[in-house]
């Protein structure tokens, strides 16, 4: 099975291989990347070991956060949730929350929003769809 960007002639499928998309830096030891389907928009997350959280924000999407490799520590409300890969943390909408990497490995954290976040489409770009 192929993961190089291709496109379903019939289905509209489309593959990517995650170390293959350009990654957007959002601070020092925290970058990012998009996917996007009609109906959600996923980050793709990497965190350098020792990043630090710059605190709890808020949101109206659903998110669906995996861990899928090394360890993350989210802050959700007033609880603490410390996940080690595979694993996942739904968290609601409207909820304060944030996260950072436990550990010295590098942490693939993958949020999957829904619906669709408009401010979250540039990181999908790759794919073609029109904004």
């Amino acid at each position: 099975m192929s993961t190089t960007p291709t496109d379903g002639a019939r289905t509209g499928a489309k593959a990517f291989n995650l170390d293959d998309l350009e990654l957007q830096q959002v601070r020092p030891g925290f970058s990012r990347t998009g996917i996007r389907s009609d109906g959600a928009v996923t980050t793709v997350n990497w965190f350098e070991p020792g990043y630090k959280t710059v605190g709890p924000h808020s949101h109206p999407f659903d998110q669906l956060s995996y861990v899928l490799a090394g360890a993350m520590r989210f802050y959700v409300g007033d609880e603490v949730f410390d996940l080690t890969a595979p694993a996942v943390l739904h968290i609601p909408g409207g909820v304060p929350h944030c996260a950072e990497p436990l550990g010295e490995e590098k942490a693939l954290n993958i949020d999957v929003f829904a619906p669709v976040r408009e401010d979250y489409l540039s990181l999908c770009e790759h794919q073609g769809y029109e904004q």
